[in-house]
């Protein structure tokens, strides 16, 4: 029986609410390997074995302190993919409507966030956490390991 992925959640993070959508197949993928080779050692230090569900507020402010093994062009490019599903709900007139915190261009949609690092890696965090956890469930890794094994990365480039 399969579950049906919702598309979108709401979060409110500085009193302000914020939908967090769903990336696409290709982008989640690249997302989910970088989460893996990149991201799980960070999160784990960050954690420190913990096996409890991470506070999303904490593991944002232990990433801003932590020494992440990411290049600058690699944390930029994986935060704009990650906010480029989020969105700030604002009332236009009577209906509640979604703006875009970032633009397919990479400009800001919503001008208050371009230097609110605190909500900026918090909805980094969420759209990470709401896309790419069912990757990472036990039956979809123990899947993904069965088809990697035959793999070779050694020779894939960018």
């Amino acid at each position: 029986m399969t579950t049906k992925r919702e598309p979108f959640k709401i979060v409110e993070i500085a009193g302000k609410k914020f939908r967090i959508g769903r990336f696409d197949a290709l982008i989640g993928s690249y997302i989910a390997f970088t989460v893996m080779t990149k991201m799980l050692p960070m999160i784990a230090e960050l954690m420190g074995g913990k096996s409890e569900t991470p506070d999303v507020n904490a593991l944002a402010a232990g990433m801003m302190s932590s020494r992440a093994s990411m290049s600058k062009a690699d944390f930029l490019s994986l935060q704009k993919d990650c906010l480029s599903v989020c969105h700030e709900m604002q009332m236009a007139g009577t209906v509640e409507a979604p703006v875009a915190v970032m633009m397919e261009s990479g400009a800001w949609g919503v001008a208050d966030l371009e230097y609110d690092v605190g909500t900026v890696l918090a909805l980094t965090v969420h759209a990470l956490f709401f896309n790419v956890s069912s990757f990472f469930e036990e039956a979809t890794l123990k899947g993904f390991a069965n088809v990697a094994q035959g793999l070779n990365f050694s020779s894939a480039k960018e």
